[in-house]
C-alpha cells in the first residue's frame, strides 16, 4: 500500500496496437508500439536502460527476423530476447519527450479468440518508473 501523500507519477507513455482484429491461421498482423519517455515538468532525469515487454496475443508467435529486423533499424533498441509470447526490447539512449515507434510481426498459428493482454515498459534500474497498457481483442479463424 503506498504512502498517505505519495502519488505514482507515470514517466513512460505506451501503446501497442495491431493491424488486424480478424485473421485467419498462417496470417501475418504487424504489432506497433509507441512509446514515450515523459517525465513530469521539472523533473530533469535520464531514462537510462528501458525495457519495453510487448505481449502477442494468444494463438500468435512473434517472427523472430522481423524482431531482428527492428534492432538492426532503430539504434536505441540494443537487444530483444523473445519469451513465448512476449517480445523484451532493450533500448537505451531516450531523451525526455522522444518517442520511438518500433514494429514486429506475429504469425498466427492456430484458431482462437484471443483476449487482450498486458504490455508493459519500464526502467531497469528504476522499477517503479512503469506504464503498461491492455491490448485488443484478436480472433483467428481455419483458413
Amino acid at each position: 500500500m503506498p504512502e498517505v501523500g505519495i502519488q505514482e507519477v507515470e514517466r513512460f507513455q505506451i501503446d501497442v496496437g495491431y493491424s488486424a482484429e480478424h485473421v485467419a491461421v498462417d496470417d501475418l498482423i504487424d504489432i506497433t508500439s509507441r512509446l514515450t519517455f515523459a517525465p513530469p515538468r521539472g523533473e530533469e532525469v535520464d531514462a537510462g536502460m528501458i525495457v519495453l515487454d510487448v505481449a502477442v496475443p494468444t494463438g500468435f508467435e512473434p517472427v523472430s527476423e522481423t524482431v531482428g529486423a527492428l534492432v538492426e533499424s532503430v539504434p536505441q533498441v540494443k537487444r530483444f530476447d523473445i519469451a513465448g509470447r512476449k517480445v523484451i526490447l532493450y533500448i537505451e539512449d531516450l531523451s525526455m519527450g522522444e518517442g520511438l515507434e518500433l514494429e514486429f510481426q506475429a504469425r498466427a498459428r492456430y484458431p482462437v479468440r484471443a483476449q487482450p493482454v498486458t504490455s508493459q515498459v519500464y526502467s531497469y534500474y528504476q522499477p517503479g518508473w512503469r506504464s503498461e497498457i491492455l491490448g485488443a481483442s484478436v480472433v483467428v479463424e481455419e483458413r
